[in-house]
């Protein structure tokens, strides 16, 4: 009789643990930028790279979006390709669930970032051009910029790094440029 009750309890045991297993996220992630191929193409390369270094089953699963739209009307634009996406596949597939930003006003800024978070997006947002942060990749810079000299100032680095190489808008080989240099 002993040992039926010694199972008993261990059974009972086992039953609570299995209570407190944590669920797994859906390693899909939804990324929505403002830029319509440049962000795209450079998240794109990063996802890539970091899945290079995972097992299969844990890769990341990014579907990444360009809307052309900024501030209030890409979390519109969000909302809507989450309708969308229910009705193609009957659920949201999406684990997280990104909105980049890279131009903005403070009101609209302002709003923007709070209808992400009454959403449950995360919002991200960069300089006002991503080419500001393909210049932080080769340097730090603390001086005033204006935009239209970045484009010079990349082919610079490109120059000094020994590339031939000169900066186009939307190459989908930037982030591979960037790796290298």
């Amino acid at each position: 009789m002993g040992s039926d009750n010694l199972y008993n309890r261990r059974l009972l045991e086992r039953q609570k643990r299995k209570e407190n297993v944590l669920k797994q996220k859906s390693s899909n992630w939804l990324i929505i930028c403002e830029g319509i191929k440049t962000e795209p193409n450079y998240f794109l390369k990063a996802v890539e790279e970091i899945n290079k270094h995972i097992l299969d089953e844990y890769k990341l699963k990014v579907k990444i979006i360009g809307k052309g739209m900024n501030t209030t009307s890409l979390v519109k634009a969000t909302e809507l390709q989450l309708l969308i996406d229910k009705y193609a596949n009957n659920v949201i597939p999406y684990g997280k669930i990104f909105v980049v930003k890279d131009s903005f006003r403070d009101k609209d800024f302002d709003e923007a970032i709070e209808m992400c978070k009454r959403s449950g997006y995360i919002p991200l947002w960069s300089n006002q051009a991503i080419e500001f942060w393909f210049l932080l990749h080769f340097n730090y810079i603390t001086s005033k910029m204006n935009r239209t000299t970045y484009e010079k100032k990349l082919n610079e680095y490109f120059k000094n790094k020994g590339l031939n190489y000169k900066y186009k808008k939307n190459d989908e080989e930037i982030y591979n440029l960037l790796c290298i240099s």
